[in-house]
């Protein structure tokens, strides 16, 4: 059956399911509760495999909600095969939200979608792909939250033409930068008081504080000395690793990521939910980072500082992050702030190579002579660094995209690509020196080719057996090693004094992912738990031979002025701030890891950062208040860091109780 423009999926095809349910149905929309643990409404096989899947391009419908904060929705797919997809998407409460996802993207390639009008972040969770042509099973639901959750949900379309986006002007935020609609401790009332505050700080501050007696230039604990190398480096003193300073004394790293003066909000399709905007040309230019990114935090220093707001800038943040403790400037970090800054900091690498075709996602062609020239290049950035002592080591990338699906095998999506690749005929010659004859292939995979040359052919089922298994999982490592190894040398030669900090992987499912990790000098994670996993830190560490560093951790709470509290939340300010007491302490005390860096310094925007994250984890509010009782919990948290680790006190061990999250 042919679609002229849209098919309808009529409400009355969904049944409850877990903790959901249908509160009412009519002929446009469909009333879902779900209590605080999440559940879907689903639709069944029969109902699935009547639609027209393949015919169309789009899923679209309206949602609307009365809750407080964000509300995750939910799709999943499930094919015939048993993979399943699902798609989260951020849906800002009290407007009404058409949520649109481009079928195509059941493929699996993107794991972050582009935004659409209205919607937050937009993520894939699951396998590594649904195939579109046998969907047997669809779901619309929510995560666990607080509490019940209601939510409405218009006619529900599959449509080969996007969708238009008309929504009714509604504001949601004030010129300041904060939600209209919302009452919370430590709001500020008027740009007049945000004043105030602000021209007594910058009248008191010193931005030539000095750090303390016990710590040397570059921030090193002068209690513990190693021999001095003039850069930083790595020592393990026989109970646990160190960051060693360019002095040689010790260091654990507590780092700051996004040292910036704000994230810029995302301006475009979200113009029905803002106030009126200063000019992109007149006094408030500089909030403007592009034409379509809008900064509130860089308006309000212009409102109290003008032209020389960046100036007041840097001074301010260099003296808030010594006075709290601060040794590491972190990712992603303001260049300018860097180069005037005397901390340390670390460098993120960017544009990690790539090749013109692509295995999955962002995994490269790396078997291809493109992916070694391009590893070269990329080298090349750090040239102009090699002689800065400040800078303790570099960061390669950050949370490849391919790593995110634990049942991935990078072999059988080789043996699935229908494109010319190197990686597939390097298969094709490794399987040949392992069984000479492509006759014993056959009989060890079960299957039929006529020569080795055709595994360069697009494989229309995979082979099943436990040799074939074996021999895809084992080349699946080889391909991981040399994604890793290949720009890591690179890096070595451009770069023989500073510290290869990793890929920041965003968890590690399995041991594949280590493979070639002996090449960095650090292996980097980014943990979003209450607190670190002692015991995979040590396993890790015991099989690189290696330190681990956290290159992010947050935490949020549901009593402040955003939506959304970030991917670990606790209920209050003060139980955030006990929070990340409990997490660096914690951390300090394991002898495998020599640092942790917070995620991030200020809030994300109400409406979302460029990618639609709106999380309540900064240091510093977007009326640029620091939050009191955070920054107490990391002054003497620092303080006592020392000290911990080396066993003189005990780490802090009353951890606050979670709340579900609203990450994405």
């Amino acid at each position: 059956m042919m679609i002229d423009k849209a098919q309808c999926i009529p409400a009355t095809l969904f049944t409850c399911k877990d903790n959901t349910c249908i509160e009412s149905i009519s002929s446009s929309d469909i009333v879902v509760r779900t209590e605080d643990s999440g559940g879907e409404a689903w639709l069944d096989a029969a109902a699935c495999t009547s639609l027209e899947w393949q015919a169309n391009d789009y899923l679209y419908m309206d949602v609307t909600h009365r809750s407080h904060d964000v509300l995750v929705v939910v799709l999943r797919f499930v094919d015939l095969n048993q993979q399943s997809i699902t798609v989260h998407f951020g849906v800002l409460p009290g407007v009404e939200t058409r949520i649109c996802l481009p079928l195509k993207a059941l493929a699996g390639d993107e794991l972050f979608l582009s935004r659409f009008p209205g919607v937050l972040q937009t993520v894939l969770r699951g396998d590594p792909s649904v195939d579109r042509s046998g969907i047997i099973g669809f779901g619309i639901g929510t995560i666990a939250s607080t509490a019940s959750r209601c939510f409405t949900i218009g006619s529900i379309y599959l449509s080969k033409e996007l969708p238009d986006f008309n929504y009714a002007v509604q504001p949601l935020i004030d010129e300041l930068g904060q939600l209209t609609d919302r009452r919370w401790k430590g709001k500020t009332g008027s740009e007049q008081e945000m004043r105030v505050r602000m021209e007594a700080e910058l009248s008191c501050g010193d931005p030539e504080i000095s750090s303390s007696p016990e710590l040397s230039v570059y921030g090193g604990w002068k209690e513990l000395c190693f021999e001095s190398s003039g850069y930083f480096r790595t020592e393990f003193d026989g109970d646990r690793w160190w960051f060693v300073d360019p002095e040689g004394y010790a260091l654990f790293s507590a780092g700051m990521d996004c040292v910036q003066p704000s994230d810029s909000m995302r301006v475009n399709g979200m113009e029905h939910l803002l106030p009126d905007l200063p000019g992109k040309h007149g006094a408030f230019r500089d909030a403007w980072s592009s034409e379509s990114e809008y900064s509130f935090m860089i308006a309000n220093w212009i409102r109290i500082c003008g032209t020389s707001w960046r100036k007041a800038w840097m001074e301010v943040t260099e003296q808030r992050l010594k006075q709290w403790g601060i040794n590491t400037i972190g990712n992603w970090s303001d260049g300018d702030f860097i180069a005037k800054s005397t901390l340390p900091y670390v460098y993120p690498m960017h544009s990690f190579p790539g090749t013109s075709e692509f295995i999955y996602r962002d995994f490269p062609d790396v078997f291809s002579e493109e992916y070694e020239r391009n590893a070269e290049t990329f080298a090349s950035q750090l040239m102009e660094l090699q002689n800065d002592r400040r800078m303790i080591g570099y960061f390669m990338r950050n949370e490849p995209h391919w790593a995110f699906v634990d049942s991935l095998n990078l072999t059988e999506r080789l043996l699935m690509c229908d494109r010319s690749l190197k990686s597939k005929t390097y298969l094709a010659h490794w399987l040949q020196a392992k069984y000479g004859e492509v006759s014993k292939l056959n009989e060890a995979w079960d299957m039929t080719f006529g020569s080795f040359e055709e595994l360069e052919s697009k494989l229309n089922g995979l082979p099943t057996t436990v040799a074939a298994r074996e021999d895809c999982e084992r080349f699946h490592r080889i391909m991981i090693r040399r994604y890793v190894e290949i720009p890591a040398a690179s890096c070595r030669k451009a770069s023989p004094h500073h510290l290869n900090l990793g890929m920041r992987y965003a968890w590690v499912a399995n041991d594949d992912i280590l493979e070639g990790c002996e090449a960095f000098d650090v292996f980097s994670i980014n943990c979003y738990q209450m607190k670190p996993d002692k015991e995979m830190i040590k396993q890790i560490a015991d099989k690189l031979n290696r330190p681990l560093m956290i290159g992010e951790f947050h935490f949020g709470a549901a009593d402040a002025g955003l939506p959304a509290y970030g991917i670990r939340a606790v209920a209050s300010q003060r139980e955030r701030a006990d929070a990340y007491r409990h997490f660096v302490e914690q951390s300090a005390a394991i002898p495998e890891l020599i640092g942790v860096h917070y995620f991030q310094l200020n809030d994300q925007p109400a409406l979302g950062r460029f990618d639609g994250e709106n999380y309540q984890i900064g240091v510093i509010d977007v009326c640029l208040r620091p939050y009191d009782s955070f920054v107490e919990a990391m002054r003497d948290s620092h303080a006592r860091m020392y000290n911990i680790r080396t066993g003189r006190v005990k780490p802090f061990s009353d951890p606050p109780h979670e709340i579900p999250k609203t990450g994405f």
